[in-house]
Formats: C-alpha cells, structure tokens, sequence
C-alpha cells in the first residue's frame, strides 16, 4: 500500500512539473514578449540557450552582472566552465556567460536580493542554485 501511494504522489508531482514548465512557463513568456514594460518583467526576465530553449526565471541585475535564482533543473544546463546565454529583460536584448554559485553564503546573501520576500531557509529547502551572468562589455552602459 506504502509503495502504492508514493507511486501515485510520484505521478502527481511530474504531472505538476511537466504542467508548470509547458504552459505556465509558455504563457509567462509570451507576456514577457507581448508586454516587455509590464509588472512582471521587472521580477523575471527570459533566458534563451544556445540549443534554442527558452525559459522565464526571477533575476536581479547589478552592473555588468545578472543574477537569476533557480529552483527547476534548468541550471544543470550550463556547463562548469560557463554557458552563454541570451537574456530578454524588460525587452532588451543582452547576451552573457553564465556559470553556477558553489559558493553557499554568496548564494545566499544574493538571494536576500533576489527574493527579498522570501526566507533564505526556503531556498536551502528547495536546493536552489544562484546562477551568475556577466553580460558582454559591449553591452554596458557607457560610464563617461
């Protein structure tokens, strides 16, 4: 019976999972294309890899540095060495090198930005990872 129910728990849970990244996450995209100026594009931002894929995700940017704090897999995507990255923020399009925080009270203290109404236990408890993109010099704003 035990056996049972985790099977079924088990099922639920993909079902969800597979639920949130195919519609939910296509319908957030398309508002994040259709209204670049809208409330939600100032909390999450689209990122694009190099094979095509797009997906929605919270961010904060500091200067040359976006930040973006993963609680999906998507962030085993990119590679130890780094990945670039396309990025869509409030319509602008950026491109940078993204690598993954091992570096847990980084992590952490970025999170307390990145998600200021958020505890940082729930992100231990979730095992999220805090991806860092330094975007390309040339598209800095000029400092003169």
């Amino acid at each position: 019976m035990t056996l049972l129910i985790i099977f079924v728990l088990a099922g639920v849970l993909l079902a969800a999972g597979s639920y949130f990244s195919s519609v939910y996450n296509a319908r957030i995209a398309d508002e994040l294309k259709n209204n670049p100026a809208g409330q939600r594009a100032t909390l999450v931002m689209l990122i694009t890899f190099p094979d095509g894929r797009s997906t929605p995700v919270n961010y904060l940017r500091e200067g040359d540095t976006v930040f973006a704090g993963s609680d999906f897999n998507w962030w085993k995507r990119i590679s130890s060495d780094g990945t670039r990255l396309k990025m869509s923020i409030k319509g602008e399009e950026l491109e940078g090198i993204a690598t993954v925080s091992d570096d847990m009270t980084y992590t952490y203290e970025v999170f307390e930005r990145l998600r200021p109404d958020a505890p940082v236990w729930a992100s231990r408890l979730m095992g999220a990872k805090l991806v860092v993109i330094r975007l390309d010099s040339e598209q800095q704003p000029d400092q003169n």
